[in-house]
């Protein structure tokens, strides 16, 4: 039975009817704006941890064209916007995000993420129909952030025959999916036959460290990101020879401290009341992990709790001790704080990463790369950075983060697939937001 509903699995796309609910889905205006300066702002480059004061940033046909001091230039047919005390950097990418069930809700998280900065998402927790979702929501003409897509995840469940395997890859990578997700593998046999077919059909996967497959084969195989700092654990000989294929095979790593920390139990109910954009989820749905929060502490008693949160915290002080191993050798590492646990909302939950990974000794520098120069070096494309002939892509701050991360919540505009959200637009989708599940 189970063999007859896996392969029903594979070869079905499934053809879903968004669940409605009674909220009229907020909408984005589109609003082109190929055109564009920025005068006598201060520019995050990204490529160095310095900033370029007074300059003129000149966009045209949504490509940075000339980044120079500025002056008493008259840009014509050009929008042009006051940059006098505002800094330039690149827009953020949130590297592992589980996307929620309906259409309705990733509308929602969609523009959470906008107002916050973010302009790209890569799933981690794939579905069919997100093709469909790319397809209506990443078109020439849309503000939303662009989606970087898996199809549903491999797991210890799935005994696959060969037959199902290529079937597999073959129908992911034809309906335009960027990797695979493996969250756990049944065994060596199917794990040699997986990478063999995604080697032949060039797309690459990503997930959790295989526990069940020697490191000779992983090491040669067509893994792309290791999630969650899974398999860097155990003794230091373990973790040198880990560290030395992934650095040469660049292999990207996604440590997601926050899913660690907001789980480490370490919070108080207030603590957990008061986390960055907690008004902007359905309180019904906040009670519950209250609750649930509540019954479980309740259940394992005071002391078992104590020593759960000590436990915890020392299991990430070594994560923050591997994190700079891994930075000080030069490994490509993404961001995201992992939003799929409770207490986390979306695009809000960044800069707690990002505070987390300060814990690591890293510069403000290194942790901002994460989230834009070194995504875009993960998937080659041609943005991440503030230069000539890159991609415009990009956030407006009153304050600058490469002095204190807390910049990012200055947001001023948000500029995304050729359309410019200022101020006053971002002040109004997140009050329409906030709005959506006020009672």
């Amino acid at each position: 039975m189970r063999r007859h509903l896996l392969i029903l699995f594979i070869f079905i796309q499934t053809m879903v009817s968004c669940e409605q609910t009674k909220k009229t889905p907020i909408k984005v205006k589109e609003n082109v704006i190929k055109d564009l300066v920025i005068k006598n702002v201060s520019v995050i480059t990204m490529t160095t941890n310095l900033v370029l004061k007074n300059q003129d940033v000149v966009i045209k046909d949504g490509e940075f064209i000339i980044l120079s001091d500025t002056d008493t230039t008259t840009y014509n047919n050009m929008i042009v916007i006051d940059g006098r005390d505002k800094y330039i950097m690149p827009s953020l990418a949130d590297a592992h995000v589980h996307f929620p069930s309906t259409e309705t809700e990733m509308e929602y998280i969609m523009k959470l993420y906008l107002i916050n900065g973010v302009t790209k998402l890569r799933s981690m927790r794939g579905d069919w129909k997100h093709i469909n979702w790319r397809n209506k929501y990443n078109t020439t003409s849309s503000i939303y952030p662009k989606l970087y897509l898996s199809p549903p995840p491999i797991n210890k469940h799935y005994d696959l025959t060969p037959s199902q395997i290529e079937n597999l890859v073959r129908n992911s990578k034809e309906k335009g999916f960027d990797f695979l997700k493996i969250l756990s593998v049944k065994n060596q046999t199917i794990f040699v036959e997986l990478d063999s077919i995604c080697k032949k059909y060039n797309l690459a996967f990503g997930g959790h460290y295989p526990k069940n497959i020697p490191d000779a084969i992983i090491s040669k195989s067509n893994f792309s990101s290791f999630e969650h700092l899974d398999g860097l654990a155990g003794t230091p000989e373990l973790i040198e020879n880990r560290l030395k294929f992934i650095k040469e095979k660049n292999i990207s790593l996604c440590p997601t401290l926050s899913w660690y920390d907001v789980g480490s139990g370490r919070y108080s109910y207030e603590e957990l009341r008061n986390r960055p954009g907690m008004e902007f989820i359905q309180k019904i749905t906040f009670n519950n992990w209250i609750e649930k929060t509540k019954q479980y502490r309740e259940k394992i008693g005071l002391q078992a709790y104590k020593k759960e949160i000590d436990n915890e915290l020392k299991s990430l002080k070594k994560k923050y001790q591997i994190i700079k191993k891994v930075h000080d050798l030069g490994i490509n590492m993404l961001l995201s704080p992992d939003s799929s646990s409770k207490y986390m909302a979306p695009g809000f939950s960044l800069l707690g990463e990002m505070e987390l990974l300060k814990n690591a000794h890293l510069s403000n520098y290194s942790i901002l790369k994460m989230a834009t120069t070194n995504f875009s070096l993960f998937y080659n494309e041609n943005y991440g950075t503030i230069e000539t002939g890159k991609k415009a892509d990009f956030i407006l701050l009153s304050n600058n983060p490469l002095e204190d991360l807390h910049a990012l919540k200055t947001i001023q505009g948000v500029y995304h697939n050729n359309q410019f959200l200022d101020i006053k637009k971002l002040e109004m989708m997140r009050s329409k937001l906030s709005s959506t599940y006020k009672n």
